[in-house]
């Protein structure tokens, strides 16, 4: 299953792709991306969103209109990652090994959350990476602000 979403994912012409992209970019940023053209230029925008995350998709003064920018976001530096709970763990492991961190950022498109994901993530990867001791079992903090003070 996780294959096949890979393979549909890499379909650059869908329009699920396409969407799934500006949906997600639009949740970082705080920008509705369907009120823009997608075969026009990407206006040059301010956010009170993640400007960071902004800018290095619009590609400012690029030329490249808005369905280029959401085609080629999906080949961005993160890393995919598809097999059991128990070589995905492997897998970060490896790669936090190598470039170090302090954590994981888990994303996948909107449209592919659900139950079914969250349950995969929770029930599966989150014990095989605890398991590897790469993510806490508990908090040893009683608030979160505390628990954030942590890092």
């Amino acid at each position: 299953m996780a294959e096949a979403i890979q393979r549909e994912e890499r379909e650059f012409g869908s329009d699920s792709f396409i969407e799934g992209s500006l949906a997600l970019y639009g949740s970082l940023t705080d920008i509705d991306f369907s009120k823009f053209d997608l075969d026009a230029e990407l206006p040059h925008l301010v956010t009170n969103g993640e400007q960071g995350a902004l800018d290095k998709f619009g590609q400012w003064g690029s030329g490249k209109p808005l369905r280029r920018l959401a085609k080629e976001s999906g080949t961005s530096s993160s890393v995919r990652l598809v097999g059991t709970p128990d070589s995905v763990a492997d897998d970060m492991g490896a790669i936090m090994e190598e470039v170090g961190g302090d954590g994981y950022l888990i994303i996948t498109p909107l449209m592919r959350i659900n139950r079914r994901y969250i349950g995969e993530v929770t029930e599966g990867l989150v014990p095989a990476l605890q398991r590897r001791g790469l993510v806490r079992n508990g908090y040893t903090k009683s608030t979160l602000r505390e628990t954030l003070l942590e890092f």
